[in-house]
């Protein structure tokens, strides 16, 4: 019969040996020196495998770590000289920028906010705009400060063009201005017609002798070309109504919200002079800006 070990509990037991103490691993009555010897030989090469094993992980992530940082650093650097590069001064729109939506017309009362409309002016009305934006840009002629975020993109209070000012205020109707830079081209192209066989029901007016429909019905807090041809004299209508009996006569290129419509309103309070036609005492100057 085979005999069966007694296995001593599992403990260290610290002993002495010349006066210097030792851990022992828990071993049984019958294990010799020889298994001691391999078991620590075999716990010795663990430990080292797993040491290296820890520095090569240590060494991979540290250097993924610096070609992340050499990767980013360079492209950042690249982006960055492509905007040096490529972009004046005064330069609104970057390369990564989408084209714009609307127009911001800046204010000492506050700012108005035109979202673009070229599904009812057509493309040329609202190049003819970008046009004058960035050209006032270029001549660098701002009258307020520019500055660069931390993001690199530049930011402005708006650019101030040759020509470009409120001057005519109708009461609860209308707020009309002028938008033009020299050496742009006036836009001469008028809005698309939304209505089939149109008639005209009014007499034409001398600048229009043929009546043409050039926009919808126009609607309280749009925008659109005055007199009924291409700019550069445009107004804000803010009538409760729908305006029919101006017809279908006008190319309306813009729509205001709420904020800029109230803002409008406010206007109305100033002086103004004039019998037929009510004109502000004090021409309201405006600087421009793409968004």
């Amino acid at each position: 019969m085979v005999q069966q070990r007694e296995l001593i509990p599992y403990r260290n037991i610290l002993t002495m040996k010349q006066g210097k103490p030792s851990i022992t691993a828990p071993l049984s009555k019958k294990s010799n020196n020889n298994s001691s010897f391999v078991g620590l030989v075999c716990a010795v090469v663990s430990a080292i495998v797993a040491f290296i094993g820890t520095l090569l992980l240590c060494v991979s992530v540290m250097s993924s770590s610096t070609s992340s940082k050499n990767t980013q650093n360079k492209s950042s650097g690249s982006i960055r000289s492509v905007i040096e590069k490529n972009t004046q001064p005064n330069d609104i729109l970057l390369p990564d920028t989408q084209p714009p939506k609307g127009l911001i017309i800046h204010t000492h009362l506050g700012d108005i906010r035109i979202q673009f409309t070229p599904e009812l002016s057509g493309e040329s009305s609202i190049n003819y705009i970008k046009e004058v934006v960035q050209t006032a840009s270029s001549k660098q002629n701002s009258g307020m400060a520019i500055g660069e975020t931390a993001n690199g993109r530049r930011v402005t209070d708006g650019y101030k063009c040759s020509r470009c000012k409120f001057y005519r205020s109708e009461k609860q109707l209308l707020l009309q201005g002028v938008i033009a830079q020299v050496n742009v081209p006036k836009n001469t192209e008028l809005g698309p017609c939304p209505l089939e066989d149109y008639k005209p029901k009014n007499k034409c007016p001398e600048h229009d002798p043929n009546c043409g429909c050039h926009g919808p019905i126009m609607t309280k807090g749009f925008v659109g070309w005055a007199g009924g041809g291409g700019g550069p004299d445009f107004f804000i209508n803010t009538f409760k109504n729908p305006v029919d009996w101006w017809e279908n006569q006008h190319t309306v290129w813009g729509m205001l919200d709420e904020k800029s419509i109230k803002l409008v309103e406010s206007i109305y309070d100033l002086p103004v002079h004039g019998t037929g036609m009510k004109m502000l005492d004090e021409e309201i100057e405006i600087s421009l800006e793409l968004f």
